[in-house]
């Protein structure tokens, strides 16, 4: 009786703040991203620490994260057309076994210590290859798991509460990890993590079939989805100001291994708890936006995201205190995950169906295809001024972005 009422009481709860959880698939997909991010971020944090380790050059550190990135650039656009063409789930399940197979590759290097920085560029181009046709289906299969967009906003934000559970439990795992055994079984662990969000897909019911039957030129779809996005305010503002604030607010990955090493002078263990603060930030704010947030507040969330991320930047490379960091750091990321969140919501509540490909095709771009211009830039001045340093400019920089959507509020 006791274990009927409790399940009851929990039912409740899911359907009054969680809705997007009532849904079948989205369930097993959230489920399956909860296990496989955690193996994500505990690669990226392996990586980052191996390749500053090495080379002890922050312009390296940040050309790593370039190469890794640069094919959303290149080929983000083309994904909104494969996307569109191809049912979503299929597609997914072509690209989360291939990250699986690159993952087993890098633990075989490592094992027999052959691992070098070039080769690391190779894998990561190969990594980013993938993540161009893999991150803009996620964001737009996620409006057929809950099947519309009465829960849109409540499944976005369930996403990034489970990225950024990932944040804060696979850097702190990992630091462990490679601290006790070795930086190799960060990416043994991520391969094994894969097969939780291959076999939700798997386990999914539903009609695998593309969201459009009828095709034109690929040139001429892509400029009709750029078209549209600059005829619509809410979308045009939205998107320059993910151009701005992820592309140099964001930085984290390329500027806290330097940050800990060279300004707080501290090493793997310090390194995994100050990404992992981040995440716990982020984590509360994905929550935040899950309960309290609506299609009437997103532009509310978006702003103060905007405005926070930029004050406490500023804020954190003016502090040397390591505790004092961890706190900014949780600030940080539940500032970025209200704008983040919000502003993928205005573009997904603001797509046609038959456009929504084209239209996330063109936020990953600008959101992760933009990420090698902001990792050269924070690598390359971090090696000159230092992280601290890199950290003020940046807030600047994202006070800008701020400034830009508070001024067409109106239009928003």
């Amino acid at each position: 009786m006791i274990i009927n009422k409790g399940m009851k009481g929990l039912n409740n709860i899911i359907t009054e703040y969680f809705p997007a959880l009532t849904h079948r698939n989205y369930k097993l997909f959230w489920t399956g991203q909860c296990i496989s991010l955690i193996g994500t971020w505990m690669q990226n944090a392996a990586l980052n620490w191996i390749v500053y380790s090495i080379t002890r050059d922050g312009f390296l550190a940040g050309l790593m994260t370039a190469v890794q990135f640069t094919p959303l650039f290149a080929f983000s656009l083309f994904a909104g057309l494969i996307i569109e063409r191809y049912p979503k789930r299929k597609i997914l399940i072509f690209t989360q076994s291939a990250l699986l197979i690159i993952a087993i590759i890098f633990y075989i290097l490592l094992y027999f210590n052959i691992l070098s920085y070039p080769i690391i560029l190779v894998l990561l181009f190969l990594v980013g290859t993938i993540q161009a046709l893999d991150n803009p289906t996620r964001q737009s299969f996620v409006v057929e798991l809950v099947e519309g967009k009465k829960h849109l906003l409540n499944a976005i934000a369930l996403n990034s509460a489970a990225f950024n559970s990932a944040r804060l439990i696979g850097p702190a795992v990992a630091g462990k990890v490679m601290a006790d055994l070795g930086a190799r079984w960060c990416f043994f662990l991520n391969a094994i993590s894969f097969l939780a969000v291959l076999l939700g897909l798997l386990m999914m019911k539903m009609n695998d079939i593309p969201s459009r039957k009828e095709f034109k030129d690929p040139k001429k779809e892509i400029k009709e989805g750029l078209r549209y996005i600059k005829t619509n305010p809410k979308l045009f503002y939205t998107i320059i100001s993910l151009v701005i604030i992820p592309t140099f607010c964001m930085n984290f990955n390329v500027l806290i291994p330097i940050y800990t090493q060279d300004y707080l002078n501290m090493k793997e263990k310090a390194y995994g708890l100050l990404l992992s603060s981040i995440g716990f930030g982020a984590l509360i704010g994905a929550i935040t936006v899950a309960i309290k947030g609506s299609k009437q507040k997103a532009l509310q969330f978006q702003l103060v995201g905007s405005l926070g991320l930029s004050i406490f930047l500023v804020i954190i490379g003016l502090t040397k205190s390591y505790y004092t960091s961890i706190l900014i750091l949780m600030l940080l990321g539940l500032f970025m995950i209200l704008f983040n969140t919000t502003s993928n919501s205005i573009l997904q509540y603001n797509s046609p169906d038959d456009m929504r490909g084209r239209i996330m095709s063109v936020y990953s771009l600008v959101f992760g295809g933009l990420t090698p211009i902001g990792s050269l830039y924070a690598g390359t001045l971090a090696k000159y001024f230092g992280a601290n340093n890199v950290f003020i400019i940046s807030g600047v920089i994202g006070f800008l972005g701020f400034l830009i959507l508070f001024s067409r509020r109106k239009e928003l």
